[in-house]
């Protein structure tokens, strides 16, 4: 938080780690708070694991009130695995985001009402199997967007080109 207590970038994992690569959310948040624990930063982030059910947290992103609130999740893009993209709103129904209790695009839909920016950051998954562990392609892309977002440099992500997702 900066002096006003104002929190700048809120991440939210989102995913179930029992699924192997659906994790992904929770390890960004995992890797987050292991860079910021126990050290005073200007970078003034917040992270959180959702599980699959994040619109259980929209009372946290009310008082938080921060200026941007950036959501990890497993995404499958029909990309080579552990590849990183931001996807744009209008794309959010076309991924295989299966996992969660509620659309993504309906919870993006509610807090974009609370904070100024929303951002969807999708990590292609190679398996999701129930019981399965997290792949090595996944797990460095996850370290490397901790990184990234906790560097500020989130606009370094690619945004997810139009002809790339699988019907589902």
């Amino acid at each position: 938080m900066d002096d006003t207590g104002a929190v700048a970038t809120l991440v939210l994992g989102v995913g179930n780690v029992l699924k192997g690569d659906d994790g992904v959310g929770a390890y960004v948040v995992a890797c987050l708070l292991e860079a910021i624990s126990g050290k005073e930063s200007s970078r003034r982030i917040y992270a959180l694991d959702c599980g699959t059910v994040p619109e259980n947290y929209t009372s946290v992103v009310r008082r938080l009130g921060p200026g941007r609130v950036v959501i990890v999740d497993a995404a499958d893009m029909a990309l080579d695995a552990g590849s990183v993209r931001i996807v744009p709103k209008g794309r959010v129904g076309a991924l295989g985001l299966s996992t969660h209790s509620m659309p993504l695009s309906l919870f993006m839909d509610y807090i974009e009402g609370l904070v100024p920016e929303v951002v969807l950051v999708g990590i292609q998954p190679q398996s999701m199997r129930l019981a399965g562990q997290m792949s090595e392609q996944v797990r460095a892309a996850g370290e490397q967007l901790a990184a990234l977002i906790y560097e500020d440099r989130l606009c370094e992500v690619p945004q997810l080109s139009a002809g790339l997702l699988r019907d589902n």
